[in-house]
């Protein structure tokens, strides 16, 4: 195979790109918007299409519009609704299509745009997200105050609040995130939320902050305690929909997500994180009306539900268990809680499980699977067939639920070639997108353990290059997580993909250090008031042991890092001149600068210090300090729309490389924020990131 047969940037554009799965009532068919992209146009279109859960059909739904995102299917299966900015939209607006086909109805006409499609349970009405000006009587009057707004020619941002700003815009004009219930047949659309002080966060609001009752008398949302902090703990209000009435769930020092309503309303499960210290594991909670009283569920588990302070969440059909996934050690997987028991159950395995969905009939599971070596797939577990007595207890009969359990050991890639008896499951890939792959050559990997840290173990993901010859020594590149409360997973990055580097002849190190999520809570907090040291001795003791091993040579080292891996490839060069060259992505090089960034209020729970407090200690956890130490060639690339980790911290490292006569190239990028987003800059990027390498 030629070396032209390897993973490129090319590829990883040309990949389709699996959404969000939605299960049809019955489970027989699963709807997900799939997105591809044109390196030519430099643009993206999602579509919609349908799977059927046997395998056997699969169909595009729709073919207009360039966006078309979120399905939902209707609860009596008729509908599936979704969100769509299409020929004469000027912002995105709720649709509605038959799962049978034709065209699409626009539902409604919004000025201020749609998102995060909810039904009630009567398949008559929606829950919409729409971004308002709450003073505002009327949508005419949001349509003219937009108006006005696009219109001015006064550009300046005048705030008095604490944040303004949110990853690549702004956040401070006024407008608020509000539900609005949506009547299908008419689109007449009401805002629950008018002539009250309420509001979703400003920052990142979506489905997972609101949930409907199963009797659609109530809804549960997520709301800030002080919106324009966007730190500050949340709590969970229960609105009566007729008497307006609300009912608050406040875990005081906590941020609250993900209301989930059992299926028999009497229920609420939901997420919370922990305010009151740094880096602290996030819980599953539950919530009962009858008491008003509130639990955590499976406490010594040691993990964090979810994704450091996100997951989805969803009920089995018969309420005796949440379904949910989680990190563990490098992967994330699908797990089923009984609540009863004292650790969850993982009923299907990673890579990644980025979003699931569960039938409400309780034989289907639908699920999004992505591995190093796959993008993601669109994967159905069948549990075997079951009389409806089958799901009430003391009938002698296994459950749905219990089968669901009992799915761990399945095969999650392929379906099975046999009949499976009662109570087994069997797992089938309904989608066959990114064929070409397969004629892709890939480079082997696995995940290692190596002693880090004080000694202590540390898991890592090498990736060896495609005709990897044990007998050679190979360059390494150590690819350093961002975060640092994240982690490398056993996923297909786009933006860091392992195989697109080991394709150029690397060995890539991708380590999970002291700091990264998916492991117990001592190792997640380990970077507190020490934000380099720990994960540094981490990535240096896989650098020692992989020289050891005789698998890379020791004059052939490298390092590249996004957001806090930047911060700790600039780390690097104040400390050691082993490595021959960085590429320091949106890395924090200066811990004083980054109080300009969109969450500065964070930087004290993580360094331990306010800067004016103890300057020494904050000064001596910040990559400038050592800039006297630095020697080696690095790139640095950043986006001028980046906000969390702003600009001008590239460029401060950049200039201070250059003011001491050090190799150093800058690429900024005007139009993108903290990842590079668009194609053709996306290629950009790759192409110099190996090149600079391989310069050195």
């Amino acid at each position: 195979m030629k070396k032209s047969n390897y993973l490129t940037a090319d590829h990883l554009w040309q990949c389709e790109r699996i959404g969000t799965p939605s299960l049809s009532p019955d489970g027989a068919w699963a709807v997900v918007d799939q997105t591809t992209y044109s390196m030519e146009t430099n643009e993206s279109t999602t579509q919609l299409w349908l799977y059927s859960t046997d395998g056997k059909t699969r169909k595009q739904l729709t073919s207009a519009g360039k966006k078309n995102t979120a399905p939902q299917w209707s609860p009596d299966g008729k509908l599936i609704a979704f969100c769509a900015k299409r020929e004469g939209d000027d912002a995105a607006q709720l649709y509605v299509i038959a799962p049978d086909g034709g065209e699409a109805h626009r539902v409604t006409t919004l000025s201020t745009g749609v998102s995060s499609v909810k039904w009630f349970r009567d398949s008559k009405s929606v829950i919409v997200i729409s971004s308002v000006w709450p003073d505002l009587k009327d949508d005419k009057a949001q349509a003219k105050k937009l108006k006005a707004e696009k219109e001015s020619k006064v550009t300046a941002k005048v705030v008095e609040v604490d944040n303004y700003r949110y990853w690549d815009h702004w956040i401070c004009d006024g407008r608020r995130p509000h539900l609005f219930e949506v009547n299908i047949a008419s689109g007449k659309t009401k805002d629950l939320f008018a002539g009250k002080p309420w509001t979703l966060s400003l920052t990142d609001a979506g489905s997972a902050d609101f949930a409907i009752s199963p009797d659609g008398g109530e809804i549960a949302f997520v709301q800030p305690t002080n919106p324009t902090r966007t730190l500050d703990p949340t709590i969970i209000m229960l609105l009566n929909l007729k008497s307006r009435k609300t009912k608050t769930i406040d875990l005081g020092k906590a941020w609250v997500g993900s209301p989930t309503y059992a299926n028999g309303g009497d229920r609420v499960a939901f997420l919370s994180t922990p305010a009151s210290a740094p880096a602290q594991h996030t819980r599953l909670m539950l919530w009962q009306r009858k008491g008003e009283k509130t639990e955590r569920l499976a406490v010594k588990w040691p993990r964090s539900v979810g994704t450091y302070g996100t997951a989805q969440l969803q009920w089995t059909h018969d309420d005796r268990a949440i379904v949910f996934n989680a990190e563990d050690s490098g992967q994330q997987h699908l797990y089923s809680l009984p609540l009863d028991a004292a650790e969850p159950i993982r009923i299907a395995n990673g890579g990644t499980i980025a979003a699931f969905d569960l039938a409400r009939t309780g034989d289907a599971l639908v699920y999004t699977r992505s591995t190093i070596d796959h993008p993601a797939q669109l994967l159905c577990t069948h549990l075997s067939p079951r009389e409806r007595s089958a799901d009430r207890p003391g009938e002698g009969k296994t459950s749905r639920t219990k089968q669901l359990h009992q799915a761990s050991g399945a095969s999650l890639t392929r379906a099975s070639a046999r009949p499976l008896p009662q109570g087994e499951v069997k797992t089938l890939r309904l989608d066959r997108t990114n064929a070409f792959l397969e004629k892709v050559r890939l480079g082997d990997w696995e995940s290692r353990t190596f002693k880090g840290w004080k000694g202590q173990p540390v898991q890592t993901f090498i990736c060896y290059p495609p005709k990897y010859d044990a007998k050679k020594k190979y360059p390494l590149l150590q690819n350093v997580h961002g975060g640092p409360h994240a982690a490398h997973l056993d996923t297909f990055h786009y933006r860091w993909n392992m195989q697109a580097f080991a394709a150029q002849g690397y060995v890539v190190a991708a380590v999970n250090f002291h700091g990264s999520s998916g492991f117990d809570e001592k190792f997640l907090g380990t970077l507190h008031a020490n934000m380099s040291e720990p994960s540094f001795a981490d990535v240096e003791a896989v650098t020692d042991a992989l020289i050891k091993e005789g698998i890379v040579d020791k004059n052939k080292l490298y390092a590249a890092g996004g957001s806090y891996g930047g911060h700790m490839v600039a780390w690097m060069n104040g400390h050691t001149d082993r490595y021959k060259a960085y590429v320091c992505h949106a890395g924090v090089y200066d811990w004083q600068a980054q109080f300009g960034d969109d969450m500065y209020l964070w930087t004290k729970d993580e360094l331990g210090v306010w800067p004016w407090e103890d300057a020494k200690k904050h000064g001596a956890q910040s990559p400038h300090t050592y800039a006297n130490n630095m020697k080696t060639p690095t790139l640095v690339i950043h986006g001028e729309l980046d906000y969390r980790v702003p600009y001008y911290e590239g460029l401060e490292y950049y200039n201070t490389l250059r003011a001491k006569g050090i190799a150093a190239r800058l690429v900024v990028y005007p139009d993108e924020n903290h990842w590079i987003l668009k194609p053709q800059n996306s290629r950009l990027w790759y192409k110099e990131f190996f090149a600079w390498l391989k310069r050195f």
